[in-house]
């Protein structure tokens, strides 16, 4: 096993899994070199303001990072604990063979990310 966690880090990462627009978030970048904001809003059909809060939250438990280049700002899962023994992203494939909405996402992200949906 990697690194010990403390209680209140299990905590905050588990969290970032308990709401649905966390999960989707998660599910979209688990497989990207890092997305932007609107890439994810145009994929989800969701408000800015509320991605990026919900992105503030997953920053705070751990579970992502950012990285500005120029004027964008690129969102890729965190280092650490969580990908060691590739523990979040064996988790997020398992929620994503099982729930077909999260399938539907990275289908859309695909078209997103060729400029087929604006």
């Amino acid at each position: 096993m990697g690194r010990p966690m403390q209680l209140r880090q299990v905590v905050r990462l588990y969290a970032g899994f308990a709401d649905p627009t966390r999960l989707r978030i998660l599910n979209l970048i688990e497989g990207s070199p890092g997305l932007r904001v609107n890439e994810i809003t145009t994929t989800l059909q969701l408000p800015q303001s509320t991605v990026s809060r919900q992105l503030s939250q997953l920053r705070s438990a751990g579970v992502v990072e950012d990285q500005r280049e120029g004027r964008f700002v690129h969102y890729y899962l965190a280092e650490g604990p969580l990908m060691e023994e590739n523990f979040l992203p064996a988790t997020l494939r398992r929620a994503r063979s099982a729930c077909p909405e999260l399938k539907v996402d990275l289908r859309r992200l695909n078209l997103v990310l060729r400029g087929k949906v604006a």
